[in-house]
C-alpha cells in the first residue's frame, strides 16, 4: 500500500511542476535580452538603436565650419571657421569707401578668451563667403575671403591669410586681380576644388548688353604658391 501512495504523491508533484515549453523559454530569454538592452541604453544614452554612437555635440572635424557669412542688415558681416584646435572669428565692417575684415584666431585647447587679431584694410567689395582650406598641403590653415563689388559689373576679389606656426601671413591675390581676358565684365563665381580656387564668369562679345552674355563661360584655376616674399595665388596652367 505504501508504494502506491508514494507513486501517487510523486505523480501529483510532477503534474503541478511549472515546467516550460521551448517557446516559453525563448520568450523569457528574449525578455531578458530586451531588459539588458534597455538598461544599457539608459546607462549609455549616446548609443543609438543600430548599435553605433550618436552625435552628442562633439567638436567639429578639422576643416569643418561655417562657410557662408551671416548678414544682418546694417550689422557687421560675420562668420566662424574651425581648423583642428583653432577657431577663427571673422567680422567685416564698413562701407565701400573704408571696408575692413578682422580675423580673430583663438586656441581651443588653451585660453579661448584670448584671440590674436589680423585686420585686412581697404577691402574691395562686400564679403560674400569664407572658407578655410590647406591648398598647399603644408598642414597649416588658410582662410579665404570672397568679396563682390557693388557696381554693375559685380567684380569678384579674393583675400587670404595663412597661419604658419600660429603666425598670420597675408596671401597676395596675384593673378586673381588680373583677369585681363577678352570678354570679361565681372559677375565672378568662386569655389574651391581639388586644392585650387576655381573662378568662373560669363564671357561677353563686344556688342553684348550687360544682361546678355553670348560667348559662354570661362573657367580659371588658381593654386597657392610660396614666393620669396610670401604667399601668392597663381594661375594654374
Amino acid at each position: 500500500m505504501k508504494p502506491i501512495i508514494c507513486f501517487l504523491l510523486i505523480f501529483g508533484i510532477a503534474c503541478n511542476s511549472p515546467m516550460k515549453s521551448n517557446k516559453d523559454t525563448d520568450a523569457d530569454s528574449s525578455s531578458a535580452i530586451q531588459e539588458g538592452a534597455s538598461q544599457n541604453a539608459a546607462a549609455n544614452p549616446s548609443e543609438n538603436a543600430a548599435g553605433g554612437t550618436a552625435n552628442t555635440g562633439s567638436a567639429m572635424a578639422p576643416g569643418e565650419g561655417q562657410s557662408n557669412v551671416i548678414k544682418g542688415g546694417t550689422e557687421p558681416v560675420s562668420g566662424t571657421l574651425r581648423f583642428k584646435d583653432h577657431k577663427y572669428a571673422i567680422v567685416s565692417k564698413g562701407d565701400g569707401t573704408g571696408r575692413s575684415i578682422t580675423i580673430a584666431a583663438s586656441d581651443l585647447k588653451g585660453d579661448s578668451s584670448k584671440a590674436d587679431s589680423t585686420v585686412i584694410r581697404d577691402v574691395k567689395g562686400i564679403l560674400q563667403k569664407t572658407s578655410i582650406e590647406d591648398l598647399d598641403n603644408d598642414k597649416n590653415p588658410e582662410i579665404y575671403l570672397f568679396t563682390t563689388s557693388s557696381g554693375t559689373d559685380a567684380t569678384g576679389s579674393v583675400y587670404g591669410i595663412t597661419y604658419v606656426n600660429n603666425k598670420a601671413f597675408r596671401i597676395l591675390p596675384g593673378d586673381v586681380d588680373a583677369p585681363s581676358q577678352k570678354g570679361y565684365r565681372g559677375r565672378d563665381s568662386f569655389y574651391i576644388q581639388q586644392r585650387q580656387i576655381v573662378r568662373t564668369y560669363p564671357v561677353y562679345s563686344e556688342s553684348d548688353p550687360d544682361t546678355k552674355p553670348s560667348a559662354g563661360r570661362r573657367t580659371i584655376k588658381y593654386a597657392l604658391k610660396k614666393q620669396p616674399d610670401g604667399y601668392m595665388l597663381k594661375e594654374a596652367k
